[in-house]
This record gives structure tokens, sequence and C-alpha cells, in this order.
């Protein structure tokens, strides 16, 4: 039986990010259609209603959305993603601390901060999945997993 699963990152460093996994983790033939969807920023919000309008558009199993966390998340807005089964996974304060976090590297408070550190660390376009390829290994993925909730949840999201 095929598992269909959606994951919406909140823009191009999440879906590069999101692309680099599922060349890691979705292998063909493995019995899971796994799409990748930008949702082009905006706000949580905005983020939370472009994931439920596309969970609507087709039957997704499970829907997951990788968005930053130095934007408040209404409640309103966590219990709409409750209502419609979506799965929110917080990068703090943003995708590039995230980033920085599972190379278990320095995570500045601030995004812009976050963004700079990120120039010296990682090496090549956060917007161009094959950035990751050198840095993001899954050895270092899974050895980083038991000790981080989120990218936990997240790589849980390619698993059947």
């Amino acid at each position: 039986m095929l598992t269909t699963i959606l994951l919406v990152g909140e823009g191009k460093t999440e879906v590069a990010f999101l692309s680099h996994l599922k060349s890691l983790y979705i292998q063909r033939n493995c019995g899971i259609k796994l799409t990748i969807k930008n949702a082009r920023g905006k706000g949580p919000e905005y983020i939370v209603d472009f994931s439920v309008r596309q969970r609507h558009n087709a039957a997704y199993d499970r829907v997951a959305v990788l968005l930053d966390t130095d934007l408040a998340w209404p409640d309103a807005t966590r219990k709409k993603a409750r209502k419609n089964k979506l799965t929110l996974l917080g990068s703090t304060p943003c995708i590039e601390g995230f980033l920085l976090d599972i190379l278990a590297q320095y995570v500045p408070p601030e995004t812009p901060a976050c963004k700079q550190r990120c120039t010296g660390v990682i090496t090549g376009s956060l917007l161009e999945p094959e950035s990751f390829q050198a840095q993001f290994t899954q050895e270092l993925l899974e050895a980083r997993r038991d000790g981080m909730a989120i990218l936990d949840e997240l790589l849980k999201c390619f698993e059947k």
C-alpha cells in the first residue's frame, strides 16, 4: 500500500533542505510518495492555510509543515492545524538556526544573526539541495535525532 506524505516548507531554504532529506531517505518503490511544496512565507497563519488547502486538494495520509518560530503561532492557527491533522515542526528561531543546531554549532537567538552565521558555516547556497550533501549526511542526521525532538519528528515523516 502506498503512503502519501506532503511536506510543506515555509520558503525556499526549507524546500531545499526537505528535498535533500528526500534524496537521502526516500528510495524508488519504497511504498512512500512524498510531495514537497513551498508556502512562500507570509507568516504562520498563511502557511497553515496554504497547507490546509493543499491537504484538501489531494488525499494525503500525512501532512507536516516546517516553519520558523520567530513569529508567534496564534492559538487559532495551532487549533486549525490540529483540526486538519497537520504536524507543525518549528525551526527555532528560523531554518538557519535549525541547520546550525543540527551541525552542533552555536545558534544565535535572533533570525538575522542565524542567517549571517550560516554563511560562514554552510558552504554553498541554502536554496540548492546539493549544498546540504556534504555536511548533512544521513549518518549525522541519525546521530543528532535523539537529542533534537524536531529533527526526530521531521525524519519520522520519511518513514512509512
